[in-house]
């Protein structure tokens, strides 16, 4: 009784938060009640038939083609610089036609798999040409996505690979030389890998001399943030959205107009949604571990509860002016495909670890 309660509490939070990022994204971009029921059941197929396909499918089978999937992910993150939609200067979306994707929002999946399949031949132990092979796979697939230019997801995602690495249990030592060789080569990185605008983000983040317009978005993001006080505007009563002042509302700073809409409680009760998702579904994949010899499910449902987690705290973070900004979407909440497609995957990983919905 008491695990049927934990499920239906993990799924109760699950569902709160995804009824919020549809809210807010109804609330971006349409007024028209009709639009916004349809979207929210479009969501709520698209997460369900995704999630369930990733939850039936044998993890064996797709751990088995590894480091095929990561090929293929690597050939479609370059394809994109042939074959890419460009938006703002950059190429990094694949136009299908009902459906734009951007292939790097799927590393960070797709180098798990490779990773997971990897060390499970292995017994997930670690040496020292294990540990460099591995790290090195991560920086070399980040260079085709920081050249697109999309330097934030490249690093995003190199932060999310070491993170991984550090739950299946490598050496801390080489975590200590990683952050010690950042250290020292930072300022060759900041004067000859960054471009002028990346700078210029840095800048603005640690001081606010920089001109209104570099700072503009995340003045208004900050503006929007403040407006929504205890309580909030109103769902549907976002000035900032009305008139048009927050660039990227419905991706990037989606969660402003949420703040904005339902004040510091609206953001306390996602929070505390999101707290209770993390939390049961890390204690369920604990338990089921001890049950089980195969790791490989638990590494997995881990490493992705904690992408779902960080991605949340990093986009807040970044919306409130407390680190630059990355351009990292906030999970079911950010409008677009790629962002809906990859979070959903994710969670039919973590819900195929050994019984964790079954009775």
């Amino acid at each position: 009784m008491q695990i049927n309660l934990t499920h239906s509490v993990i799924l109760f939070s699950l569902v709160g938060i995804i009824l919020a990022g549809s809210m807010t994204i109804f609330s971006v971009t349409s007024i028209d009640l009709n639009y916004f029921f349809r979207f929210l059941m479009i969501t709520l197929i698209s997460i369900c038939f995704v999630a369930t396909i990733f939850y039936l499918i044998n993890i064996n089978r797709i751990l088995s083609a590894g480091w095929i999937i990561l090929v293929a992910n690597i050939l479609l993150v370059m394809s994109v610089e042939i074959f890419g939609q460009e938006i703002n200067g950059s190429r990094r979306w694949l136009d299908f036609g009902f459906l734009s994707l951007q292939p790097s929002e799927f590393m960070k999946i797709s180098y798990a798999i490779f990773t997971i399949q990897y060390l499970r031949f292995y017994s997930f132990k670690f040496s020292m040409f294990r540990s460099i092979f591995l790290l090195g796979v991560l920086f070399l697939t980040a260079v085709p996505i920081i050249i697109q230019p999309d330097l934030g997801t490249g690093v995003v995602y190199i932060a999310f690979g070491v993170l991984l690495l550090f739950i299946c249990g490598m050496d801390k030592k080489y975590f200590y030389g990683l952050f010690i060789s950042l250290v020292v080569m930072s300022p060759v990185l900041y004067n000859f890998v960054l471009t002028g605008y990346q700078k210029g983000r840095i800048i603005n983040w640690f001081s606010s001399e920089g001109s209104v317009s570099e700072r503009w978005n995340i003045l208004q993001s900050e503006i929007s943030i403040g407006s929504g006080q205890l309580f909030g505007e109103g769902f549907l009563a976002s000035k900032q959205n009305e008139f048009n002042f927050l660039p990227e509302a419905d991706t990037d700073f989606i969660f402003s107009i949420y703040a904005e809409q339902f004040g510091f409680v609206g953001v306390l009760a996602i929070f505390i949604l999101l707290a209770l998702f993390l939390l049961l579904t890390l204690r369920v994949l604990l338990r089921h571990n001890s049950l089980s010899n195969d790791l490989s499910p638990y590494y997995l449902g881990t490493y992705f509860i904690y992408v779902i987690g960080f991605s949340f705290l990093i986009n807040i973070l970044m919306v409130s002016g407390l680190i630059p900004v990355v351009g990292l979407p906030l999970p079911f909440f950010t409008k677009g495909g790629s962002s809906l497609l990859c979070f959903s995957i994710m969670l039919g990983f973590i819900f195929s670890a050994r019984g964790f919905l079954r009775v």
